[in-house]
């Protein structure tokens, strides 16, 4: 199994390195053929974010590459991607990608080495977060407690 960086936190950004890595493999077979054949045109090497290129270094072996294990990489990101458990944390604002980074890495640690963490936002939240796994919601925002409590607002307001 594949271990992901946990820059790589949820599906859309897996699908993002998918494409990302598809796109190389059609290029770098492309520059093989020609390197074959003996052709002197040489096309530009498609742009790889710092996460893709260096996922292609781990996989290659003795520092090269071979078309058939990027086209394994591909298939293996996307069996990952389809066996992979996915969790969706909300929260009441944007999470920036630092904070998106230390959540994937403790829920791998803590939950599963495996999981792809999908980061939602919703403003009526107020604060806290809402955690959904399959069927399951665990809310702990700061509006469910407002309203599943017989506390005054300033109360709440004060413990907060």
């Amino acid at each position: 199994m594949i271990k992901l960086p946990d820059t790589i936190c949820s599906p859309q950004d897996l699908t993002a390195l998918i494409l990302e890595i598809r796109e190389y493999a059609r290029w770098f077979e492309h520059e093989s053929v020609k390197q074959r054949t003996g052709s002197s045109t040489r096309s530009t090497q498609p742009v790889l974010s710092v996460t893709t290129t260096a996922l292609l270094r781990s996989v290659s072996t003795n520092g090269t590459l071979q078309p058939a294990r990027l086209d394994s990489l591909i298939h293996e990101l996307e069996d990952y991607k389809a066996s992979a458990p996915t969790i969706t944390l909300t929260l009441a604002a944007p999470a920036p990608e630092r904070l998106k980074t230390e959540l994937t890495a403790w829920c791998r640690t803590e939950l599963s080495p495996n999981i792809l963490v999908s980061f939602e936002y919703n403003r009526t939240l107020l604060g806290g977060m809402v955690v959904r796994y399959g069927s399951h919601v665990h809310d702990w925002s700061f509006r469910r407690a407002l309203l599943t409590t017989n506390v005054k607002f300033s109360e709440v307001l004060a413990r907060v």
